[in-house]
């Protein structure tokens, strides 16, 4: 499991549907199941997202989410926990491979 922050996970969200603007958020917690993220904007639980996550600069990962958890922070920014509801195996195993890797050097 990644537990920044830091700059190695860029996530990107965006309400459906997919109108809307992407809105920055920043990688907390990330695990093959979902992510936690904190964003300056109330998604509202049981909202679906559409997600891409980059890391560690290199390919795109898109999938799909629910926010399972929102709470607003003290500095009124949200923290977001997001339970994936599509993502492809390719992206998985990547985010998998990339916790692992950060597990492995502390």
């Amino acid at each position: 499991m990644y537990e920044g922050p830091g700059n190695a996970v860029i996530c990107e969200l965006t309400v459906s549907p997919g109108d809307m603007p992407m809105l920055p958020a920043t990688a907390i917690n990330l695990s093959a199941s979902g992510i936690y993220c904190v964003s300056s904007r109330s998604l509202g639980e049981l909202s679906r997202v559409n997600l891409l996550l980059r890391i560690d600069g290199g390919s795109e990962i898109h999938a799909r989410a629910v926010v399972i958890r929102e709470e607003e922070l003290a500095d009124g920014s949200y923290g977001l926990g997001l339970f994936f509801t599509r993502i492809t195996e390719e992206g998985r195993n990547t985010i998998i491979k990339f916790t692992s890797d950060i597990e492995s050097t502390g």
